[in-house]
């Protein structure tokens, strides 16, 4: 039991870890490159490009494709498509988790608590810009919570798996 609790308590870790870099819009490297941002923004405005309250309204995602995308997601990552799960993620997600990572994480889940045996939608919540989908999985007899966070382009910005209270 006691070797159970602790790999619960790696994997979280792990997973806070490497999901904590992705949603943060105040990271480092976005502030370093604030400067950068903002001139390619005034440049583009200058030469008549769309600006990017433009682009926010022309990338909105309904509720539907939003849920889809993030039950895409899952399903991938239960087929072993760990590369077509990753094609989702948007550029931050993208920088700082690849396929191999998610192939890692989710073994070792199955490894240490069964195969995973499907997951019911939760709820879904509008958090900033993202709309969060929280459904609750289960490998063998062991219930897990995933979070998945869409943007408004239709991307994966965030994932989250832990172990269930319940």
């Amino acid at each position: 039991m006691k070797r159970k609790q602790l790999a619960i308590s790696f994997i979280s870790i792990l997973l806070i870890t490497l999901l904590a870099a992705c949603g943060d819009s105040d990271s480092s490297s976005e502030t370093e490159n604030g400067n950068d941002q903002e001139e390619s923004s005034t440049a583009q405005e200058n030469n008549g490009g769309d600006s990017a309250a433009d682009k926010e309204e022309e990338a909105a995602v309904t509720e539907e494709q939003a849920s889809q995308t993030s039950e895409t997601f899952i399903t991938h990552l239960d087929d072993g498509d760990f590369d077509e799960a990753e094609s989702l993620f948007d550029e931050t997600m993208a920088s700082e988790i690849t396929a191999a990572d998610l192939e890692t994480i989710w073994t070792d889940l199955e490894t240490e608590f069964g195969e995973f045996t499907g997951f019911d939608y939760v709820e879904d919540q509008q958090v900033d810009e993202y709309q969060t989908f929280i459904y609750e999985g289960t490998f063998d007899d062991q219930p897990f919570v995933l979070n998945v966070s869409i943007n408004g382009n239709n991307e994966v910005g965030g994932f989250y798996i832990q172990p269930s209270e319940a």
